[in-house]
C-alpha cells in the first residue's frame, strides 16, 4: 500500500517542536523528510535533558515524537559550502519548513526571497511566535509566551487563583498541525498552477484560533470573557463533578433540555425532573447555583465506576477527566491507534502518540525511529553527486559532522 506524500521531498532546518513537528506529519504520510542540523550539537531538543525541562531517561522522547520518519543531516549553514550543499537540495526538492527567525533566516541566506530564486515551485513553510508583522514580530517566544497573550490563559482556573499555564509543547503541536495545513493546500495550487509560494503559521494566531470563538464573542459584545467557577457555570449540565473516590466526571450536554429526563432518571434526582426552579434549560441558568450544589452532593456521594454505569444506560453525554496515565492505558485510546506500538534498534518494542489523522486507502505509518544527529549525512550526499572525497573534505573543512 503506497503512501499518499510518496514522492514528495522536504528539507526541514530549525528545532525544538514547531518546524519538526510539522515536518513530521508529512513524514507520517510519506514524505521523504531531511532534516538539517547544526554539527555542534543539532536540534536543541537534543539537550533537553541537560537544562532539566524532562525527565531524564534513556530514550530522548521528545525527539523521538517529533523526529520518526526521518532522516538527519548536519550542515554548517554559516559556511558557503554548507549553504551549496542546501541550495542543491533545494532545487530538488518540493517543500522547505523552518522556525528560525526571520534574521537568521536572512544571515544564513535560506530566506523565501533567496530559496524561491532557486526553486520557484517550492512551498516555503515558516513558523513564527508573534506573526509576520507588528511591533513584537521580532521578540522570541516559547509556546506558553504566545498562550498567554492569546487570551486563554487569563479566562482558565477558578476565581481567585492564580492563572493557569498551559503543558509544554501544546502550542507547538497546534501551529505544526496547521503550518502541515497550509503546506499541504499550497502543494494542492502548486498541482494547478506549477508555482510554490510561502506559508506561514504562528503560535499567537494558531492559539487564537484554538479559543477563537472566545475571542469572537468579545469582538460581538465588545465586553471580555470573564474567568467563571465551576460553583457559577452558567449550565449545571456543562460541569465538571467529583466523585466518592475522588475522580472527576465531566458533562456536556450544552442543549441541557433533551437530556435532563435521562440524566435525572440516571443519577437518581427524578423528583427534580419537574421542579419549577429546573424545568428547562433558562430555568436550571437562573438557578444554576443551587442545582450544582445538588449534583456536587449526589456525584461525591458515590463512586466513577457507579455513574460509568449509570450513564452507560441513558443518554448521557460525559467524559472522565483523565490524567496522561490514564489516557496512556485508555482501551478507547488504543483501539483507535492514538498510542501505537513499533520497533526500535536500540530499545526494542517502544509505545508512542499516534498519527491524529486516519485516511481509509492510504494512512499514515511510523515506518523509522528518529535519527541520530548526522545518522544519514553521507547517505544524502551520495544521492545527490557528492563522491567520498568530496565527503571527506566537507569534513575536514567542517562543514558536515
Amino acid at each position: 500500500m503506497s503512501l499518499p506524500l510518496e514522492g514528495i521531498k522536504v528539507v526541514e532546518t530549525g528545532g525544538w517542536m514547531l518546524a519538526p513537528l510539522a515536518a513530521r506529519h508529512l513524514a507520517d504520510m510519506g514524505a521523504d523528510v531531511v532534516k538539517i542540523e547544526n554539527p555542534a550539537g543539532g536540534d536543541p531538543s537534543r539537550g533537553l535533558e541537560s537544562i532539566r525541562l524532562q525527565p531524564i531517561t534513556a530514550l530522548n522522547y521528545v525527539i523521538e515524537l517529533d523526529n520518526r520518519n526521518k532522516r538527519s543531516m548536519t550542515i554548517d549553514l554559516r559556511q558557503e559550502k554548507g549553504r551549496e550543499i542546501l541550495y542543491g537540495l533545494v532545487e530538488k526538492s518540493d517543500v522547505f519548513v523552518t522556525n528560525f527567525q526571520e534574521d537568521v533566516l536572512i544571515k544564513l541566506k535560506v530566506d523565501y526571497d533567496t530559496l524561491n530564486g532557486i526553486n520557484p515551485r517550492l512551498v516555503y513553510a515558516t513558523g513564527t511566535g508573534w506573526g509576520l508583522r507588528g511591533p513584537e514580530k521580532h521578540r522570541p517566544s516559547f509556546d506558553i509566551s504566545a498562550f498567554a497573550s492569546s487570551g486563554l490563559m487569563a479566562t482558565l482556573g477558578e476565581l481567585n487563583t492564580p492563572p493557569v499555564p498551559s503543558l509544554p509543547g501544546m502550542g507547538d503541536h497546534i501551529t505544526a498541525v496547521v503550518m502541515a495545513y497550509g503546506i499541504m493546500v499550497a502543494l494542492f495550487h502548486r498541482e494547478r498552477t506549477g508555482t510554490g509560494q510561502m506559508v506561514h503559521a504562528s503560535l499567537l494566531g494558531s492559539w487564537i484560533e484554538a479559543g477563537g470563538i472566545n475571542l469572537q464573542q468579545a469582538l460581538t459584545t465588545e465586553e471580555d470573557v470573564p474567568r467563571r467557577s465551576r460553583k457559577s457555570a452558567v449550565n449545571p449540565l456543562w460541569n465538571h463533578y467529583e466523585t466518592k473516590d475522588k475522580n472527576w466526571i465531566q458533562l456536556a450536554m450544552l442543549q441541557s433540555d433533551p437530556y435532563w429526563h435521562d440524566f435525572c432518571q440516571a443519577t437518581g434526582l427524578a423528583a427534580l425532573e419537574h421542579d419549577y426552579r429546573f424545568s428547562s434549560h433558562n430555568l436550571r441558568v437562573d438557578h444554576s447555583s443551587v442545582l450544582i450544589s445538588i449534583l456536587d452532593q449526589t456525584f461525591s456521594s458515590k463512586d466513577l465506576s457507579n455513574w460509568r454505569e449509570q450513564f452507560g444506560k441513558y443518554n448521557i453525554i460525559w467524559g472522565t477527566i483523565n490524567s496522561f496515565g490514564e489516557v496512556a492505558t485508555s482501551p478507547q485510546v488504543r483501539a483507535n491507534k492514538y498510542i501505537v506500538k513499533y520497533r526500535h534498534p536500540s530499545f526494542g518494542d517502544i509505545e508512542a502518540v499516534g498519527i491524529p489523522v486516519e485516511l481509509s486507502k492510504t494512512p499514515g505509518q511510523i515506518r523509522t525511529t528518529a535519527p541520530e544527529l548526522g545518522q544519514h549525512t553521507e547517505e544524502i550526499l551520495l544521492e545527490n553527486g557528492y563522491t567520498w572525497d568530496d565527503i571527506e573534505r566537507l569534513k575536514e573543512q567542517k562543514v558536515i559532522l
